[in-house]
């Protein structure tokens, strides 16, 4: 757990509460991301609990308790804890399409009984993160693989779950581009961006103007 952050480093603390310094002039916080506010409306209109995150904890078929109409998918549901990644929201919105589709058609025809719904499974497909170029690192059940080996992976996948054939070669174009001029053209520069790095900068130069005088002082004598 991260108990304090600086401008040079942070501390953090470990299980057996023990607290440690980790020096480092850049920071990535990566600590996850809330649900979206419509599912603790649904929570507060139907009377289900939610997580620290603001997930809907829903039933084994992905629907809200006492409502059998209603699913929730992906990141806004909470079942077994499983992970706000895509390969949830996928599985998740084809098993929920299914069973619609098979209501529907149970409806349809006359005399025939309502399907029972089966239990969500979610099959895990591993995971990977791309960290820059040439890094990442992957996880597929027992193989787990780091380095360029990893990034060709990374690329290879996300190619082949993107929809459409344009999009995907829009995308594999735009990839070899950035590879070959060294560009994040799709990086958006904000003000709140600008105005850090010009208070960065002051800071930097400030420290530096009070080292000089120091320096010479130290020398002189």
């Amino acid at each position: 757990m991260v108990t304090d952050v600086d401008h040079d480093g942070l501390t953090v603390r470990d299980q057996d509460g023990a607290e440690r310094r980790i020096e480092a002039a850049c920071k990535i916080w990566s600590a996850g991301v809330a649900a979206s506010p419509l599912g603790r409306q649904l929570a507060e209109q139907t009377g289900t609990a939610t997580d620290r995150a603001g997930r809907v904890l829903v039933e084994p078929d992905l629907t809200l308790p006492g409502h059998s109409n209603v699913f929730v998918v992906g990141d806004m549901m909470n079942r077994d804890g499983l992970p706000g990644v895509a390969q949830v929201a996928i599985q998740g919105g084809r098993y929920a399409a299914q069973l619609i589709a098979a209501e529907v058609r149970a409806h349809c025809w006359k005399g025939r009984d309502k399907p029972e719904r089966a239990p969500f499974r979610y099959a895990d497909k591993g995971s990977m993160a791309m960290i820059s170029r040439f890094h990442a690192v992957a996880k597929v059940g027992r193989l787990q693989l780091t380095g360029p080996l990893a990034w060709l992976l990374w690329l290879l996948i996300h190619l082949v779950y993107i929809v459409g054939f344009k999009s995907r070669l829009a995308t594999a174009l735009s990839w070899i581009w950035s590879f070959l001029g060294r560009t994040r053209g799709h990086l958006a520069v904000t003000e709140q961006q600008v105005v850090a790095r010009t208070a960065i900068n002051r800071l930097d130069a400030w420290e530096d103007s009070r080292a000089v005088p120091e320096t010479a002082t130290a020398s002189a004598r």
